[in-house]
C-alpha cells in the first residue's frame, strides 16, 4: 500500500524551485541573483531604512511589500521564475536558502580553514583544486 504523505507546502514549492533554477543558473547570474537577495533582505531584516525613510516601517507585510519593490526583491523573483506578490510572507525565507546555497562552497573553505588551523593551507589546496 503507498504511503501517503502531506502536501508540499507553498513555502517549500517556492525553495525547491528557487534552489533547482539556481542550479542551472551562471556563475555571474548566480552572483547577481544573491546580490539581490541580500539587499531585499536587509530591508526585510530591518538592517537598514526604506528607501526615502527616516523610519523603520513597522508593519512587516508593508514592510516586505516595500522591499520587493525598492530593494531588488522583484528582480530576485524574476531572475528565478518565481510568481509571487510583493508582500508574499515567503519569499524572505526563499531568500535565505538561496543565499545559504551561494555561500555554501565559501562557508565551507572557511569551516576547514578554522578546524585545520592552517587558513594559508587551505586557500592553496583550493586553488590548486583539491577541494
Amino acid at each position: 500500500m503507498p504511503t501517503i504523505t502531506p502536501a508540499e507546502t507553498p513555502a517549500a514549492r517556492q525553495t525547491r524551485h528557487a534552489l533547482t533554477a539556481l542550479a542551472t543558473a551562471s556563475t555571474d547570474r548566480r552572483r547577481r541573483i544573491a546580490e539581490y537577495a541580500e539587499t531585499y533582505l536587509s530591508q526585510v531584516d530591518r538592517r537598514v531604512l526604506p528607501v526615502a525613510y527616516s523610519l523603520p516601517i513597522a508593519d512587516d507585510r508593508t514592510n516586505r511589500a516595500d522591499a520587493y519593490r525598492m530593494r531588488g526583491g522583484d528582480q530576485f523573483a524574476r531572475m528565478l521564475g518565481i510568481a509571487c506578490h510583493p508582500a508574499d510572507p515567503n519569499l524572505p525565507d526563499t531568500a535565505r536558502a538561496v543565499l545559504a546555497d551561494v555561500n555554501a562552497p565559501v562557508d565551507r573553505l572557511v569551516h576547514a580553514a578554522l578546524a585545520t588551523g592552517a587558513p594559508g593551507a587551505v586557500a592553496l589546496l583550493h586553488c590548486l583544486g583539491a577541494s
